[in-house]
Formats: structure tokens, sequence, C-alpha cells
């Protein structure tokens, strides 16, 4: 007899991965899956002869022709088959009802149906659920079905499928879910023989999360302003997110989703990305959702052990939130691991040889008794199933240390997938910059979306809560206050992001009154922060009066210092020695005029006491160091120095970083200050900058213009919302990515194109440049496809063409569904007439168009080119020189300007692969002379 397997521990998504592989099994290869969303009510479809008498207890009839296969999963199978035949039926009578109405859009009636169902049934004849399903079927299909065609069905139940399983141990071994104490001891006991015992490596590993589930739950609630932590499950709260092929849903709920499927590479579509890069913008929860993710994981991973009386209230807690946030235990038991990716790039370097599976088996290793290497985690990796969460992208900004990163994921992804590994992983980052996309083939990418007001109103009430829990008086009087501004129509653009919001509960409590921007915000807290320890009876209350200003001015040297150090040394965290500290704040004594012995060194050491352990932006770390806690504070105090001196430096200082990802935050801080706290001359000044900048940068401007996307994210911003003058401008210069130049941030555009259109003239104006460009030339079209598609422009959605969803498909990578050849990038540009060049500069077009030549397009007849992405990340030094060549440069400008209406994408794709090493070169040595400051040079002492 066959065991009865714990079917009802499968999600709904694994029941059906595991319906398809019974279906190829029984049926054969013809069997054809269909993926996640709408399949047209099937799991599978099969279209030939079936001779039942080979199968296994199925009967001895014949089919020919087309079958569909559907998976009926019930969440808790009644012990009771009377009760699961009534279930079952229900199901049935649904799925008939939908074929039969005259309305479907299911398509092609099919001949045959399967239904393959987790439910016993009685098979007692006549009465039993069996013959009593089969003769309710034959009933409702003698009609209408019958007339289309029907002509036969099957139902796959319980016992069929444990027979099928006992069979085929191969698909049982597939779903975790689905292994019985037998099969784990014989997994681990395939391990490592360098193991003491077999049962010792699933207690080590299962301590490791029990021991990270309590040491990395905590989120500090310091970064706003408080003075204690809280565990992640009390704070956490669900973020909307996009999907990269337009749908919307909410993050964790999707990575949870994702995380049901058995993601083994065997098991998957060959053309649908199994891993996920999660974007948000600076303080939007990445890292604090990818924390809670991975507790999820934890506690559901621990509870295959007893769980501890330690580990209890933490694996409750995170249950509880999952009910609040209504997310559903995971039933695949990831084992879940988290890695900082700036940490690893430290340890890896440009050249290092540590990989990313010693660098988790160190991490394990130091939680455990027991020295875990690489090939024991390996060899777990190919028996059970992972979580790998990478967060902190974005954080790796030193070129070298970022493509050596980079190539690290898409070998583990590798090696994992040729050991039929059931792998997630999922990698957090910022999206302006992300551009070398981690093998597109493997990832797709997920969009966190902005706070809506109600979640922006329900998280500040939690963290409000949280924070004040102990002071019931300031509880109250914080509610209120945060209550009645968020009513207050400007706070709407100050709720964007989970960190805006815990910043904003701080300045509420503080002082009462609502900033006017973000720019603000963050300025605001800084000026909170210090008013409140100046107020405080302390030693340093005097200090915190007289040497206000060099202590602001201490803060924003060290985060012009930190942000130009970060872009070339690729540390975890810019920092700085304290002895550096210590001489930036005497140096500033010395300019303001007190005595260069040792009265200034008095002064200094009590002002860097003071911004240490009082203030603490920035915080002592290891090696006698300081360091900004929260990175946007630190491009806080950057732009504030940027934004400092005359027109013409800090115009420089802007055109110089512009195009640059790590400066972009920054940037946008720097337009904050001058648009809200300066004069009309200064919002003059900031608009020409924008407007001219693609005509100073020292790369092809005609290739990777930026002014467009710059633009864009002062709108998205809010900064020019009350200045309807500048913001119409602000408009014009985004306006022109419609002309045909395809963004690198299609999404930020839209976004800071919809903030906008918030203003009744200016949606009818950006109206009006969709509709031109959309009856324009293709470029035209597809730009405006691609990058106002799922924007919300006051009813925008309806003018887009039907192939819009075909124009993002195809900038996302997505192979077309049918080409009529390939062919090269370089082979494209070399049809061209060249002109006239140095012999030098002629080698480097020569040069580039070779290298060009290993990007392919596809050609199709519906949309012209589209791109075939590469299988892994590519570098292409020889037509990088060529770019910065000015001569050969032009003449590569030259050929793409001789391509066909309909070859448009040719251009755009040398724009995209290009981004990447043309904006990821540091400069800040090329500000540094603008600021005509002895303290520029400090770090480099």
């Amino acid at each position: 007899m066959a065991d009865d397997y714990p079917l009802e521990n499968l999600s709904d998504r694994a029941f059906e991965q595991l319906t398809v592989a019974l279906s190829l099994k029984v049926l054969g290869a013809g069997v054809q899956a269909f993926g996640a969303g709408k399949d047209g009510g099937r799991e599978a479809t099969y279209n030939g002869p079936v001779n039942w008498s080979a199968t296994t207890d199925m009967g001895s009839d014949s089919w020919n022709g087309y079958v569909v296969i559907q998976a009926k999963q019930k969440v808790f199978s009644d012990a009771d088959p009377m009760k699961n035949a009534a279930w079952l039926r229900g199901q049935i009578k649904d799925e008939l009802d939908r074929w039969e109405h005259p309305d479907s859009k299911r398509g092609k009636i099919p001949e045959y149906l399967i239904f393959v169902t987790n439910v016993r049934l009685s098979s007692v004849p006549v009465s039993g659920g069996i013959d009593k399903l089969d003769k309710y079927i034959s009933e409702r299909t003698a009609k209408s079905l019958g007339e289309q065609g029907f002509k036969g069905w099957k139902i796959w139940h319980r016992d069929q499928i444990n027979g099928l399983l006992t069979v085929h141990g191969s698909i049982r071994h597939a779903f975790p879910a689905m292994l019985t104490v037998g099969d784990v001891l014989e997994r681990l006991g395939s391990l490592s023989a360098r193991l003491p015992k077999i049962d010792e490596l699933r207690e080590v590993l299962v301590d490791h999360a029990r021991t990270a589930l309590a040491g990395e739950r905590w989120v500090n609630f310091s970064e706003a302003g408080g003075e204690s932590r809280d565990s992640v499950e009390n704070v956490i709260i669900d973020l909307p997110a996009q999907m990269q092929e337009g749908a919307h849903g909410f993050a964790l709920r999707t990575l949870l989703q994702q995380g049901e499927y058995v993601l083994r590479e065997s098991m998957q579509d060959k053309h649908r990305p199994r891993h996920v890069v999660l974007t948000g913008a600076p303080g939007n929860g990445k890292s604090t959702l990818s924390k809670f993710l991975v507790q999820v994981y934890r506690a559901a991973f621990v509870e295959l052990d007893p769980v501890l009386r330690s580990s209890h209230e933490i694996v409750e807690g995170t249950h509880s939130a999952q009910r609040r946030l209504r997310l559903e235990t995971p039933k695949n038991k990831r084992w879940p691991v988290k890695v900082n990716l700036a940490e690893f790039a430290d340890a890896i370097g440009p050249n290092g040889s540590t990989t990313l599976m010693r660098w988790i088996s160190e991490l394990v290793t130091k939680r455990s008794n027991f020295n875990i290497d690489p090939a024991m985690l390996g060899s777990w990796l190919r028996v059970w199933p992972w979580l790998l969460v990478l967060d902190g992208l974005d954080e790796v900004t030193s070129p070298e240390v970022r493509r050596r990163v980079l190539d690290e994921i898409d070998h583990f992804v590798e090696r994992a997938d040729a050991e039929g590994a059931d792998l997630l992983v999922v990698v957090t980052t910022r999206p302006t910059g992300y551009t070398e996309r981690v093998s597109p083939r493997n990832f797709v990418q997920l969009d966190l979306g902005y706070l809506e007001s109600s979640k922006a109103v329900e998280y500040g009430t939690v963290v409000i809560n949280r924070r004040l829990a102990d002071d019931h008086e300031r509880l109250d009087s914080a509610l209120s206050q945060f209550n009645k501004a968020v009513l207050d129509p400007n706070a709407e653009r100050l709720l964007k992001t989970p960190l805006q919001v815990l910043i904003l509960t701080f300045i509420l409590d503080r002082l009462g009154s609502l900033p006017a921007d973000r720019y603000h915000l963050f300025w605001r807290y800084y000026e909170t922060l210090y008013d409140r320890e100046a107020s405080k009876a302390t030693s340093l209350r005097s200090l915190f009066a007289q040497h206000r200003d060099d202590i602001t001015e201490l803060h924003e040297r060290v985060g012009i210092l930190l942000q130009m150090q970060a872009e070339t040394l690729g540390e975890a965290k810019s920092r700085m020695p304290m002895s550096v500290l210590r001489t930036l704040a005497t140096e500033r004594m010395i300019e303001v005029g007190h005595d260069a012995g040792t009265e200034a060194k008095k002064i200094a050491q009590r002002i860097v006491q003071a911004a240490t352990h009082r203030l603490v932006l920035l915080v002592p770390g290891e090696e006698d160091t300081v360091s900004f806690e929260v990175r946007s504070l630190q491009e806080l105090m950057a732009a504030r120095a940027i934004s400092s001196g005359s027109d013409d430096d800090v115009r420089h200082r802007l055109e110089v970083t512009a195009p640059s990802p790590h400066w972009r935050n920054t940037w946008v801080f720097v337009a904050g200050k001058l648009f809200t706290d300066g004069s009309d001359h200064q919002r003059d000044l900031l608009t020409s900058i924008v407007s001219a900048v693609d005509e100073s940068t020292a790369f092809p401007s005609w290739l990777c213009p930026v002014a467009p996307e710059l633009a864009a994210d002062i709108l998205d911003d809010g900064l020019a919302a009350s200045k309807p003058k500048w913001q119409r401008r602000f408009v014009d210069i985004s306006l022109k990515a419609l002309q045909g130049w395809v963004p690198r941030d299609p999404r930020g555009l839209a976004l800071g194109l919809t903030a906008a259109a918030e203003n009744q003239p200016l949606r009818v104006h950006i109206r009006g440049a969709l509709k031109t460009a959309l009856a324009g030339a293709p470029k035209s079209l597809a730009v405006a496809c691609i990058t106002i598609g799922d924007s919300k422009i006051g009813g925008a959605a309806p003018m887009l063409p039907k192939s819009v969803s075909g124009y993002r498909a195809m900038w996302d990578g997505s192979p077309p569904e049918n080409h009529t050849g390939v062919i090269g990038l370089g082979t494209l540009l070399a049809g061209g007439t060249r002109s006239e060049l140095d012999p030098e500069s002629a080698k480097l077009v020569d040069a580039c168009l070779v290298e060009l030549d290993r990007v392919r397009l596809y050609e199709t007849t519906a949309m012209g080119l589209w791109p075939k992405l590469p299988e892994a990340i590519e570098t292409f030094p020889a037509t990088a020189a060529a770019l910065k060549d000015e001569e050969a440069s032009t003449a590569i400008e030259l050929l793409c300007d001789q391509l066909e209406p309909n070859q448009w994408l040719a251009q755009a794709l040398l724009a995209r692969i290009m981004w990447p090493p043309l904006t990821r070169q540091p400069v800040g040595s090329r500000i540094q002379m603008s600021f005509r400051n002895p303290w520029i040079e400090t770090l480099h002492r």
C-alpha cells in the first residue's frame, strides 16, 4: 500500500507544480504547463493519444485529443470522504459553469478534462464519492459541452496521487514539504562524510536560524531621534510594489508567493525569471522589509524542531505580524540567510578570492559550534530549499568591486541551477543607477512604490505607539499632532517612505508643524535633534549654544568627504578615522580665530564629543572610526556642502555630479535647498543647470542624456509644486524624453510627470505631449508607451495603444513570441556611411563596432528590432574608449542617426549597455578643487 503523503503541506502553487510534474510522467513530454496568472482554467494541456491501460489504476480506455488538466487542492482535507466529494463537486461545478458560459473567454473547449485533487474519495460502488462525481459530470456535460466536442474526464484523487508519488520518488523529492523523516535522513546521509554525525548539520542550520531570529530582529528608532530599538515584527508594514511587467501588488505578499513555488530550474519556464531584484527609493524600507521576510522564513524553519522558550516569543510575534498583514505562513520552509552585500564587497575586493558560498559558510559558522565549510553548505543547497537575501547592492559603489559582486551573484545562481537547487534569491537596491542588471534571464525587478496615505497613517500610528509606549502623556500628544498634520494637503509628499514617516513623527512630537518638502523634512530633523540636546542640562549645553554653526559645518564637511570616499573605496559603510574628525574640528576652530595650539584642540575635542555622543548622527565604529548611521543623512550634509559657495561653484558641482547615480539623492537634496530656501535667482540658476546639463557633461549626452530624469526627480520631490512658473519648465525638460530618449528609469520619469499632473493645466499639457508622441515616429511611440504606460496622469492610460504591453516586454528583455532573424548591433551600425577620421579615432570606432557585434537584436515583423539580452553581465571597454574620444563619439553618433526609423532600438540599447561604465566613474576629484579649502584634502593626508 502506498504511503499517505502530506499533500496539505503544499501551497496552491506547489500543488499546481506537482500536478504538472505527475501529468508529465503519466501523459508524456507533450504536456504544456502554464505559469502563474490567468491560465484560462488550465494548469496544463496535452494534445494527442493517451492509453490509460498503460498507467496505474486509472482505467483501461484510450483518449486521443485535446486534454486540459486542472489542480484542485483543499487546504484542510476532511477525513469524511463524502464531505470531500461535496467540496470537489462544488469546484467542478464552478469550472463547468465557466466553460459553458456563452461569454466564456477560456478559448478552445477541451475534449477531455483531468481533475487532480488532494482529497480522498470513497470508491464504494454506486454510493461512493467517485461514482457520484462521475454521474454528476456525465449529466452536466451531456448537452452543452458534449455538443461542442467534450468526450471524457478523469479524477485523480488522493489515493492515486499517493500511488504515483510512491512510484515516482524523484517527483516527491523535488517537493520538500512531501519529504518523510526517512527521506530527510537519506538526504542528510548523502552529505559530506566530514560531518561527525548525520543529524548534526540539521541541528547546526536550525540553530543558525534560531540565533539569527533573536539577534537580527532589531529596528533602531535612533534613525528618527528615538533612544530605543524594537523588534522588526512590531513595526513592519507591507509596501506597495509593481512587477516588471506592470502588475501591481504588495512586496512581502509577492515575495512569499514566489517562495511557495519549487524554483528548481527544471521545474520552471526557462523564459520566466525565478529570482527578484527589489528596488526602492532612499528610505523606502527595502532593508527592513527584507529583514522581516527572512524572519518569517526563520520562524517557519525553526518550527521543524521543537521551538525553544527563548524563540517562542519571537516566533509568535512574527506569526502575529503575518496575521496583521494577512500573510500566510510559508509551507515551503526555505532555509533563510541574509547577506549584507556591502560587507561582502569589503571582503571580496576587486580581485578577492572569497566566494559568496564561502562568505555564507563563514556567517553560519559564527553562529554555531561547528565549522561549516562551503562544500558542506553546497550539499545542503542541493537537498533543501533556500532563501538568500542579498541586501544593499546600491551600497557597493566602486565600479570594479560592483562588477566582482555581480559576477559572484551570477556564479552562485548558475551553480545552484547546475545542482538542481530550489533557490530563491532576493537582491535589494536603489533604482537610480540600477542599469547593469543582475542576469535578466534569472532576475525579475520588483519596484517598491510610495506609501498610500492610509498606509502612511497606519505606519506612523504604529511607530508612535511603539516608540513612546512608556510615556503616555507624550504618546497622546504625538498621536494628536500626527493625526492633525496628515490632514494637510502638503503632507502626502512627505509621507512617501517609511523613513520619512518615522522622521516626521519625531519632528511633530517636538515642533508640531509640518516641513515644506523632503529636504526640509531631513534638515528639520537635524535641527530638532540639535535643539533637543542643546536644551538638556548637561556639561555640553553652553557648547551647543555657542558653536551651533561650527558643529553643523563639521557635519557638512564629514558628509561631503565620506560621500566622495564612498564612490572610490567601495567600503560597506564610508568611515572616517576619529583622528581625522578631530583634525577637521580643530581646523574649523582655527578658521574662526581660536589659537592654533591648546585652545583650538580643547574646543575641538568637546565638539567631537558632542557630535558623536549626543547628536549621534555620526556614530563611532570599529577601528576608532566614525560614520553616518543613516545614508540619507550623509547625503543631506554633502548636499549642504555642495550648495555653499558662488553660483559658478554650485553650477560646476551640480553639472559634474548630475549623471552619477551615487550622487543622485545628494543632487536632489541640493535642488531642494536651492529651490525652497533661495531666491528667484537661485531657482533660475537651478533650472538653467538642469536645462543645459546635457550640453556640458563630460560624457556623450547625445547617447545618455540626464536632464529629463533630473527634472522628473525634482517634480517627484514636489519642489516646484507651489511655483507653477518653474514647475512648467521642469515638465517641459522631462517631456523631452518623448522625443526619443529612452530613459534609464522609465518609472522614475512617470512618477515625476504624475506628480506634476496634479496641476490641472499641466495635466492637459502633459496629455497633449503624450498624444503627439503616440502619433509620431516609432521611437516616440515606443518611448511614450515604455515611460507612461503605467503612470496615473489623469486618464492617460486609455490613450495608449494595445501594444503598450509589448513595448514594456521589449524593454524588460523578454524574448519575442517569434522573430525573423538575429543581427549584431555592430553589424547594424557598420551599415552606415562613416565620416573621415584621424587614424587613432578610426581604430577606436573599428574596435567599438567589432565589440558591439556581441550585442544581438531579434528582427521582428510587428515591432521592428527587439533586444536579445545577454545571459550574464558584459563589459564593453572598447566602446567606452570610443565614446570618450570626441571624434570617435561623433562618428558613432552619425552612424546611429542613419538608422531606419523602425531600428530606433539599436541606439537605445547602446545607451542602455553603456550607461553603467559611463556614469559609475568617480567624480569627486573633479569637484574637490571648487571648495578651495584645505580641509577637503584631509582624507588624503
